[in-house]
């Protein structure tokens, strides 16, 4: 008997499509990498973008600093990664905090290699109880000459609160520099915790034909099917924006062109990363429960310059 693809795959160790949740992804020698949110961070490696098989996590024991920076933090659940290549190593920007809550902090680590080990490099930015943000899903958007941009490095995170925050990055201390700014807020004042920021979070920031565009997430994930997270969009000549949709519309006002929502199989997509002309997001798979999977395509962009699936 001839077994099947899925039985091959399992036997293999390859998964397809695979359990992820908030995937960033860097592609090297045409191998694609991905981290995830799970234990340890979750390691995804796959050679053709359809067929993962699941490596080593990242953090095998949880850094020193985690209990002091979110003290009701527990093991190692470790969030919404962004992994970047930089200064000849590989950085990984992660997020620790406990569900519906603002005391959070994002962390860094790096490695010469994507199979590691990685070096702990401490705490980047944190938030308390009393602060008008949440420091978790982290992006970092490296503005390369090379795509017309000055080679600054932009660092944007946020979750619900206040909305998404934008600092600039120094690449000589891997850390901020300069005043944060919120650059966009969701479309309701229905966000955990307070704040009023609405339903937001997971920016992704790239630059494309003469304009920078924020990708960022609304409503809600991690209801399987129940989710309602959508993948939005605005753009700005700038990377500290106004950033505006299609119509006009200001991000800051909770304005964002919809790029993709749930249909079919595949409830709740967001928390995207677009790397080069690949976006990646997880999504909750309507045929195994509700599970988050990972979900990888091309991105296009139309006529006026707006990504399209």
């Amino acid at each position: 008997m001839v077994a099947s693809a899925a039985t091959l795959a399992r036997a293999q160790g390859v998964e397809d499509p695979a359990p992820a949740h908030d995937p960033t992804l860097i592609e090297q020698g045409g191998v694609f990498h991905v981290f995830t949110t799970g234990q340890g961070l979750q390691h995804l490696r796959s050679e053709d973008g359809r067929g993962w098989r699941r490596l080593a996590p990242v953090f095998s024991q949880a850094p020193a600093w985690w209990a002091e920076a979110v003290p009701a933090h527990r093991g190692l659940d470790v969030w919404a990664p962004k992994v970047v290549a930089l200064q000849g190593r590989y950085w990984l920007l992660y997020s620790i905090s406990t569900f519906g809550k603002n005391r959070s902090a994002i962390g860094l680590t790096s490695s010469e290699s994507l199979d590691g080990p990685w070096r702990d490099d401490g705490l980047v930015v944190r938030s308390v109880e009393t602060d008008d943000f949440n420091a978790i899903d982290p992006d970092l958007f490296i503005d390369a000459k090379a795509d017309g941009g000055d080679g600054r490095l932009w660092f944007s995170y946020g979750s619900f609160w206040g909305g998404i925050r934008l600092v600039e990055f120094d690449a000589a201390t891997m850390r901020p520099r300069g005043p944060a700014r919120f650059i966009a807020r969701g479309r309701g004042k229905d966000g955990a915790g307070g704040g009023g920021g609405g339903a937001i979070e997971a920016p992704t920031m790239v630059r494309h034909g003469g304009w920078v565009y924020l990708f960022v997430s609304h409503d809600f994930c991690c209801r399987g099917l129940k989710s309602t997270y959508n993948i939005r969009v605005g753009r700005s000549r700038t990377p500290t924006g106004p950033f505006l949709d299609r119509d006009g519309r200001a991000l800051m006002d909770g304005g964002g062109t919809l790029v993709e929502q749930g249909a079919g199989r595949w409830i709740g997509p967001g928390h995207q990363d677009v790397v080069g002309r690949w976006i990646v997001r997880h999504a909750y798979d309507a045929e195994d429960g509700g599970k988050p999977k990972l979900r990888l395509d091309e991105l296009r962009w139309d006529e006026d310059g707006w990504p399209r699936l």
